[in-house]
Protein backbone atom coordinates (compact mmCIF):
# COMPACT_ATOMS: atom_id res chain seq x y z
CA UNK A 1 0.00 0.00 0.00
CA UNK A 2 1.58 3.29 -0.39
CA UNK A 3 2.26 5.74 2.31
CA UNK A 4 2.40 9.29 1.76
CA UNK A 5 3.47 11.97 4.66
CA UNK A 6 1.42 15.38 4.71
CA UNK A 7 4.05 18.13 5.69
CA UNK A 8 1.70 20.77 7.46
CA UNK A 9 -0.99 18.38 8.16
CA UNK A 10 -2.69 20.63 10.46
CA UNK A 11 -3.45 22.98 7.91
CA UNK A 12 -7.00 23.09 6.92
CA UNK A 13 -6.53 21.76 2.98
CA UNK A 14 -3.63 19.17 4.26
CA UNK A 15 -6.75 17.91 6.58
CA UNK A 16 -9.15 17.94 3.36
CA UNK A 17 -6.32 16.24 1.35
CA UNK A 18 -5.54 13.55 4.25
CA UNK A 19 -9.94 12.78 4.56
CA UNK A 20 -9.76 11.96 0.50
CA UNK A 21 -6.28 9.27 1.02
CA UNK A 22 -8.80 6.48 2.10
CA UNK A 23 -6.86 4.18 -0.18
CA UNK A 24 -3.47 5.18 1.09
CA UNK A 25 -1.70 4.90 4.17
CA UNK A 26 -0.93 8.70 5.61
CA UNK A 27 1.18 10.12 8.30
CA UNK A 28 1.52 13.63 8.80
CA UNK A 29 3.94 15.91 10.14
CA UNK A 30 3.52 19.41 12.46
CA UNK A 31 5.49 22.11 13.58
CA UNK A 32 2.69 23.33 15.50
CA UNK A 33 0.61 20.16 16.46
CA UNK A 34 2.54 17.89 19.15
CA UNK A 35 -0.51 15.05 18.59
CA UNK A 36 0.42 14.62 14.86
CA UNK A 37 2.03 11.28 14.09
CA UNK A 38 5.88 13.21 13.69
CA UNK A 39 6.47 16.49 15.21
CA UNK A 40 9.21 19.26 15.39
CA UNK A 41 11.18 21.72 14.21
CA UNK A 42 10.35 22.40 10.27
CA UNK A 43 14.46 23.67 9.72
CA UNK A 44 16.17 20.43 10.55
CA UNK A 45 16.84 17.98 8.87
CA UNK A 46 17.06 15.47 11.88
CA UNK A 47 13.62 15.92 12.51
CA UNK A 48 12.37 14.03 9.29
CA UNK A 49 14.74 10.87 9.42
CA UNK A 50 11.71 8.97 11.17
CA UNK A 51 9.41 10.75 9.29
CA UNK A 52 10.21 10.37 6.05
CA UNK A 53 11.43 6.16 6.07
CA UNK A 54 9.40 4.09 4.09
CA UNK A 55 7.62 6.79 2.34
CA UNK A 56 6.37 6.85 -1.34
CA UNK A 57 5.20 10.24 -1.90
CA UNK A 58 5.25 13.44 0.09
CA UNK A 59 2.57 16.24 0.29
CA UNK A 60 4.36 19.49 1.20
CA UNK A 61 1.37 21.92 2.24
CA UNK A 62 3.58 24.30 4.40
CA UNK A 63 2.83 27.57 3.62
CA UNK A 64 4.32 30.77 4.74
CA UNK A 65 7.76 31.95 5.28
CA UNK A 66 10.59 29.59 5.39
CA UNK A 67 9.46 27.33 2.91
CA UNK A 68 12.46 27.01 1.40
CA UNK A 69 14.56 25.82 4.88
CA UNK A 70 12.06 23.36 5.93
CA UNK A 71 12.08 21.74 1.96
CA UNK A 72 15.93 21.76 1.95
CA UNK A 73 15.83 19.73 5.53
CA UNK A 74 13.61 17.50 4.30
CA UNK A 75 15.29 16.66 1.48
CA UNK A 76 18.79 16.65 2.85
CA UNK A 77 16.82 13.79 5.09
CA UNK A 78 16.22 11.65 1.97
CA UNK A 79 19.73 11.78 0.73
CA UNK A 80 21.40 10.54 3.70
CA UNK A 81 18.68 7.93 4.09
CA UNK A 82 19.31 7.08 0.03
CA UNK A 83 16.05 7.17 -0.26
CA UNK A 84 13.99 8.34 -3.40
CA UNK A 85 9.93 9.62 -2.87
CA UNK A 86 7.89 11.29 -5.24
CA UNK A 87 6.79 14.93 -3.91
CA UNK A 88 3.78 16.92 -4.08
CA UNK A 89 4.09 20.54 -3.15
CA UNK A 90 1.65 23.29 -2.57
CA UNK A 91 3.34 26.68 -3.84
CA UNK A 92 1.31 29.84 -4.54
CA UNK A 93 0.58 31.12 -7.88
CA UNK A 94 2.02 34.54 -8.93
CA UNK A 95 5.45 33.55 -8.01
CA UNK A 96 6.63 34.50 -11.76
CA UNK A 97 4.41 37.40 -12.31
CA UNK A 98 2.47 34.68 -14.46
CA UNK A 99 -1.08 35.80 -13.10
CA UNK A 100 -2.98 38.76 -14.60
CA UNK A 101 -4.16 41.16 -12.22
CA UNK A 102 -3.03 41.66 -8.55
CA UNK A 103 -2.70 38.98 -5.43
CA UNK A 104 -2.68 38.88 -2.16
CA UNK A 105 -1.15 36.27 0.16
CA UNK A 106 -2.89 36.30 3.41
CA UNK A 107 -0.53 36.58 6.41
CA UNK A 108 2.21 37.69 4.49
CA UNK A 109 3.52 41.08 5.24
CA UNK A 110 7.21 40.77 2.92
CA UNK A 111 5.40 39.83 -0.37
CA UNK A 112 8.74 40.21 -2.07
CA UNK A 113 10.86 37.87 0.57
CA UNK A 114 7.59 35.29 0.66
CA UNK A 115 7.66 34.71 -3.46
CA UNK A 116 11.44 34.47 -3.08
CA UNK A 117 11.28 31.45 -1.10
CA UNK A 118 8.53 29.58 -2.97
CA UNK A 119 10.68 30.41 -5.68
CA UNK A 120 14.02 28.43 -3.94
CA UNK A 121 11.51 26.38 -2.49
CA UNK A 122 10.53 25.22 -6.16
CA UNK A 123 14.26 24.97 -7.22
CA UNK A 124 15.00 22.29 -3.96
CA UNK A 125 11.97 19.73 -4.97
CA UNK A 126 13.11 20.47 -8.77
CA UNK A 127 16.90 20.01 -8.16
CA UNK A 128 16.75 16.37 -6.01
CA UNK A 129 16.18 14.73 -8.85
CA UNK A 130 13.21 12.96 -7.51
CA UNK A 131 10.03 12.71 -9.41
CA UNK A 132 7.88 16.22 -8.44
CA UNK A 133 5.00 17.93 -8.90
CA UNK A 134 4.19 21.45 -7.90
CA UNK A 135 0.44 23.05 -7.97
CA UNK A 136 0.74 26.37 -8.12
CA UNK A 137 -3.03 27.84 -6.60
CA UNK A 138 -4.99 30.93 -6.38
CA UNK A 139 -7.18 30.26 -3.08
CA UNK A 140 -10.56 32.18 -1.77
CA UNK A 141 -12.18 30.00 0.24
CA UNK A 142 -15.00 32.70 0.41
CA UNK A 143 -15.15 33.46 -2.94
CA UNK A 144 -13.53 30.21 -5.53
CA UNK A 145 -15.25 28.19 -7.60
CA UNK A 146 -15.45 24.66 -7.33
CA UNK A 147 -14.71 23.77 -11.05
CA UNK A 148 -10.55 24.00 -11.84
CA UNK A 149 -8.51 24.67 -14.59
CA UNK A 150 -5.28 23.54 -14.55
CA UNK A 151 -2.24 25.80 -16.54
CA UNK A 152 0.75 24.68 -17.57
CA UNK A 153 3.85 26.87 -16.27
CA UNK A 154 4.89 29.66 -18.79
CA UNK A 155 1.24 29.94 -19.52
CA UNK A 156 -0.34 33.06 -18.41
CA UNK A 157 -3.27 32.50 -15.31
CA UNK A 158 -6.58 34.45 -15.11
CA UNK A 159 -6.82 35.86 -11.46
CA UNK A 160 -9.65 33.40 -10.95
CA UNK A 161 -9.41 31.38 -7.20
CA UNK A 162 -10.78 28.34 -6.38
CA UNK A 163 -11.62 27.12 -3.21
CA UNK A 164 -9.74 25.11 -0.84
CA UNK A 165 -12.10 22.02 -1.02
CA UNK A 166 -11.44 22.22 -4.91
CA UNK A 167 -7.98 22.56 -4.35
CA UNK A 168 -7.67 19.60 -2.14
CA UNK A 169 -9.50 17.46 -4.61
CA UNK A 170 -6.64 18.60 -7.24
CA UNK A 171 -4.26 17.39 -4.46
CA UNK A 172 -5.63 14.19 -3.42
CA UNK A 173 -6.09 13.06 -7.70
CA UNK A 174 -2.32 13.81 -7.73
CA UNK A 175 -1.30 12.05 -5.12
CA UNK A 176 -2.79 9.10 -6.17
CA UNK A 177 -2.40 8.89 -9.76
CA UNK A 178 1.04 11.31 -10.64
CA UNK A 179 -0.27 12.66 -13.72
CA UNK A 180 1.79 16.41 -14.19
CA UNK A 181 5.08 14.62 -12.77
CA UNK A 182 8.02 16.80 -12.94
CA UNK A 183 5.26 19.25 -13.96
CA UNK A 184 4.66 22.65 -11.98
CA UNK A 185 0.94 23.48 -12.86
CA UNK A 186 -1.17 26.48 -11.92
CA UNK A 187 -4.85 26.02 -10.47
CA UNK A 188 -7.19 28.42 -11.24
CA UNK A 189 -11.38 28.42 -11.79
CA UNK A 190 -12.53 27.41 -14.80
Amino acid sequence: MTKCLILGIDQPIAQLVAKQLTDITVVGFSEVDKSADFYGDARKAATYMAAVKGVDVIYSDFIGMDVDWKLEAVFTALRKQQQTVRTVMRSVAGIDQEVDGPLTYPGITNVKDFLKQQRYGIKIVDEAEMPYTVLRPIIDDQNGASEVSLVNEGQPVANKPVSAAAFAQVVAKEIKYGTHVNQSVAVMAK
